[in-house]
């Protein structure tokens, strides 16, 4: 993850509510526009927490649908890795049907590693499953991902930096990273780091998740 090398903390843009309730009804259109013209039932939505906690509660209630079963996966850094871990799973034994549509939602997509962990994570417990992923914010150079049958977004980034500066702006997308209206930069600018932030169940949380991939600093 070199790329975070090139982050200051004074790249964090806070984004307002009203401004993030505009990407979230451009994203619902997207998706509602879809399932109509192709005559899908979703099943159930799939937000990854915590972020996605946000749009996903939103599109359930925008799209009309009742089910919830969230996932929960987070990075843990220590001073030569990185590991993504997973907190929270669907339960096997979920009653969605043998061959369930699932709508994987997710918050601030940059590379995508845990989207895609999560989509293969709900493959392996629903081999029949058909799954819709949306996200609020995607990055440019990573808007497709393997494993999902359509991706819908609200708006494009540049936070992995792959773009320029000069063709981020020809493409009109913000030079800048999104603080969202719940986070806190603290939080995201020692993560930016590469260091642990503390949460106050951190230890615990850390001994008990389920390690699905590990990144060696540097």
């Amino acid at each position: 993850m070199s790329y975070l090398a090139q982050y200051k903390r004074s790249d964090f843009k806070r984004v307002s509510w009203n401004e993030y309730g505009r990407t979230l009804d451009s994203l619902h259109q997207k998706v509602a526009a879809y399932v109509k013209k192709n005559g899908i039932k979703i099943d159930a939505v799939v937000p990854i927490l915590r972020g996605g906690a946000f749009p996903g509660a939103y599109l359930t209630f925008k799209l009309g649908l009742l089910r919830i079963l969230p996932v929960q996966y987070k990075y843990f850094f220590t001073k030569d890795k990185i590991v993504l871990k997973q907190l929270l799973a669907i339960p096997k034994n979920a009653r969605v049907g043998s061959s369930p549509v699932f709508l994987l939602v997710e918050n601030n997509h940059c590379f995508g590693l845990t989207a895609s962990t999560a989509a293969k994570d709900l493959k392996r417990a629903f081999p029949k499953c058909r799954i819709l992923y949306a996200v609020d914010h995607i990055d440019y150079s990573y808007q497709s991902m393997k494993g999902v049958e359509a991706v819908f977004s609200g708006k494009l980034t540049n936070e992995t930096r792959k773009l320029s500066p000069a063709e981020a702006k020809r493409k009109r997308i913000s030079p800048l990273s999104y603080a969202f209206p719940w986070e806190s930069v603290d939080e995201e600018w020692v993560t930016v780091k590469g260091k642990q932030f503390e949460y106050s169940d951190t230890s615990s949380a850390s001994r008990s998740g389920q390690t699905k991939k590990v990144i060696p600093k540097g």
